[in-house]
């Protein structure tokens, strides 16, 4: 089970020339410092003009976001919806190498972690949790982001399940599972 979330693995790099070629989320900086600092990593975040979401490259150890996919979804949801999402995408950097629905919805569990440790009120981390009933599935499987009332449900276990426990106990509170 805690082979799910592999913290200690946090120590991710890049090369130099990635990270020269890095242009920053500037509307996410806050954001980007708030995640490495609790998660003790240094995760760059880069702009992914026109990809229209927020996406989380292990390999390359970056998490890559189209700016102005990000300012429309903090319009649209609130500015704690936009830091959800970033979070959502630290959670996958932090969870090791496993894909699908399961880690989709520990990555939501792990966002509602970090919005907790932030010390963000439940009425504002609501927010995310909102848009992620709306970026929900249609109809479940394996491969997808999980149904919007999971969505919902495994943010909303991360951000109350969450009480400053160390990094290598919160598989339990965010097991890799389909909630």
């Amino acid at each position: 089970m805690f082979k799910a979330i592999i913290l200690s693995c946090c120590a991710i790099t890049l090369s130099q020339q990635a990270i020269a070629q890095c242009v920053p989320v500037t509307h996410a900086l806050d954001d980007q410092q708030a995640l490495n600092q609790f998660w003790g990593t240094s995760v760059p975040m880069c702009q992914a003009p026109g990809s229209n979401g927020a996406f989380a490259n292990r390999s390359a150890g970056v998490v890559l976001v189209d700016q102005n996919w990000l300012d429309y979804m903090a319009n649209t949801f609130g500015p704690w919806a936009a830091s959800g999402i970033v979070a959502h995408e630290w959670g996958h950097m932090i969870q090791g190498n496993v894909s699908g629905t399961a880690a989709e919805l520990q990555a939501d569990c792990l966002a509602g972690v970090f919005l907790r440790g932030a010390g963000v009120s439940w009425v504002a981390a609501e927010q995310f949790a909102r848009s992620n009933w709306f970026a929900g599935d249609a109809e479940w499987s394996f491969g997808g982001h999980g149904l919007p009332a999971q969505r919902a449900n495994a943010a909303h276990r991360g951000y109350y399940g969450f009480s400053g426990q160390p990094p290598y106990l919160l598989a339990a509170l965010c097991p890799l599972s389909a909630f």
